[in-house]
């Protein structure tokens, strides 16, 4: 019964530790716990039936020491609890730093000059307000916050001053200024603060009418996600009609360009040259397999983008397509743009045209930054885009890392241009945006391209957002559950083992 005991033990702190390494309760971790709890009953259960049959006097020292040694430990982890909670000492051994404030909402803090107010309001019995109250405190350490609290029953003048819908809702509020948060996350503070700071990053530019992305658009292939985000970051955004673009304003900071599914107009692409010729900045996403026009203005400053497609084997089959053609990647140069991505901090990419660089004047810098595994390969087979299962064959191609995106600095006649491409478009849409990293580097691109590098962070993600589902995080996050099974087993047989030969 010893063993059982031991495996439940296990079982249990497995099931806990998939819960705080992933941020989510799986069928993992429901299983370990379930088969742990009921591992320890059966214990229990055998040892208490033992416990009837001991009846002599010589028995009652080892069952009186047995009790005393539960009694300690009980007693040492109670110590050890209000002492860690009293220390103030914190850890967070997660991949992606859960249980840690992220570096987007530090710095945001670090740029109010003024105290901002934050009122809790919350019913008296909802036992959501804690989490929120915790993450609001934990804020406070490293912002000018000033947090207080209220009953919403006893408040029905704020409801309707501020649009209070719901217990367990936030507002900040400077100056005369305020924004209301209802689901209070460490993302949506995040941005609520940025909002609340009136800063004006910059205008954009984005272009329509050649099937380009639509910023209106609020279906799972639209891009008002990506228009609310840049707004939210301080930017202006004016929508032009490409066919109709005779210049570019001289206010603009930089031109967005998303999947033109159709051929621009000649006139449209040179009025890009001129711009970027006087020092402009574009940021492009295509897709595999379209013809816009614009491909051979970004060859002209050695950014080539061939229509093929990119296979990467090491990404496995991701939402009903072949092997390989949904890329998540891991790869990441040292450059702004990828600032904090790493192989734990990753992007994906559904459907990938490859980037080649190619340096056409010797003072132009530029670099890939986001690329394949070294086992990718390109091919000019389109038709694979509409595969739903199985392997792609690769036919005699070479395996190589490929760029996914890549950006180029220009200095020319005392001006710099800069682009930033990037070989897909639906990473940045509203069913993917919010998928792993997507967001942070579609925006610190956006950042860097307007040399407002010192707004490049990562931002804190927004849980409890309502977002198209995507199997991909449910893949990572069975992966990195079920990749604790193997140790936990082996803990399991070697505890086993030992009591075993204790007891021979």
């Amino acid at each position: 019964m010893r063993g059982l005991a031991h495996a439940g033990l296990i079982a249990i702190a497995f099931g806990l530790g998939s819960f705080y390494a992933t941020d989510h309760f799986g069928a993992f971790s429901a299983v370990n716990l379930a088969l742990g709890c009921l591992a320890l009953v059966v214990a229990t259960a055998a040892g208490a039936g033992r416990m009837r049959r001991i009846g002599g006097p010589h028995s009652r020292p080892v069952i009186l020491r047995g009790v005393l040694i539960i009694v300690a430990a009980l007693g040492l982890a109670t110590a050890l609890e209000r002492a860690a909670a009293r220390s103030q000492v914190q850890f967070d051994w997660t991949g992606e730093e859960s249980f840690s404030l992220s570096r987007g909402i530090v710095e945001v803090c670090t740029k109010f000059e003024t105290p901002v107010t934050a009122t809790h309001y919350r019913d008296a019995f909802d036992p959501r307000t804690r989490r929120a109250r915790l993450l609001l405190d934990q804020i406070a350490e490293v912002c000018p916050l000033e947090v207080g609290s209220r009953i919403l029953d006893e408040s029905p003048e704020d409801e309707d001053r501020y649009g209070i819908g719901t217990s367990n809702t936030i507002v900040f509020t400077l100056g005369k200024r305020f924004v209301t948060v209802e689901r209070p996350t460490e993302g949506s503070i995040y941005e609520a603060l940025y909002r609340l700071r009136s800063v004006s990053s910059g205008h954009l530019l984005w272009l329509r009418g050649e099937g380009e992305g639509d910023p209106g658009g609020s279906d799972a292939t639209g891009y008002s996600g990506l228009a609310a985000a840049l707004s939210t970051e301080g930017y202006e955004l004016t929508l032009v009609t490409s066919a109709a673009l005779r210049e570019i304003p001289e206010a603009t900071d930089a031109v967005l360009l998303i999947s033109p599914r159709r051929q621009m107009r000649e006139a449209t692409v040179e009025v890009l040259r001129r711009y970027l010729a006087g020092g402009g900045r574009l940021i492009a996403l295509l897709e595999p397999g379209t013809e816009s026009g614009i491909e051979a203005l970004l060859a002209d400053y050695g950014l080539e983008t061939p229509t093929s497609v990119l296979i990467d084997p090491a990404s496995g089959a991701v939402e009903s397509t072949a092997e390989g053609l949904n890329i998540v990647a891991y790869n990441y140069a040292t450059h702004p743009t990828s600032s904090g991505l790493n192989r734990n901090r990753m992007t994906f990419f559904p459907g990938v045209r490859p980037i080649v660089t190619r340096k056409i004047h010797p003072e132009d810098k530029l670099q890939g930054v986001v690329w394949s595994s070294p086992n990718a390969w390109v091919t000019d087979d389109l038709s694979v885009l509409d595969r739903r299962s199985g392997k792609i064959e690769n036919r005699g191609e070479p395996r190589r890392y490929h760029f996914i995106m890549a950006t180029g600095r220009y200095p020319r006649d005392g001006n710099e241009a800069r682009i930033v491409v990037f070989g897909d478009s639906d990473f940045a849409s509203n069913r993917y945006l919010r998928a792993l990293y997507d967001l942070d580097i579609i925006l610190n691109s956006v950042h860097w391209a307007v040399e407002r590098e010192s707004q490049i962070t990562l931002r804190p993600k927004i849980r409890e957002t309502v977002q198209f589902p995507l199997p991909l995080e449910n893949t990572l996050r069975t992966l990195y559950s079920v990749g604790l099974l193997v140790p936990e087993l082996m803990l399991i047989a070697g505890a086993v083992i030992w009591i075993r030969r204790r007891s021979g």
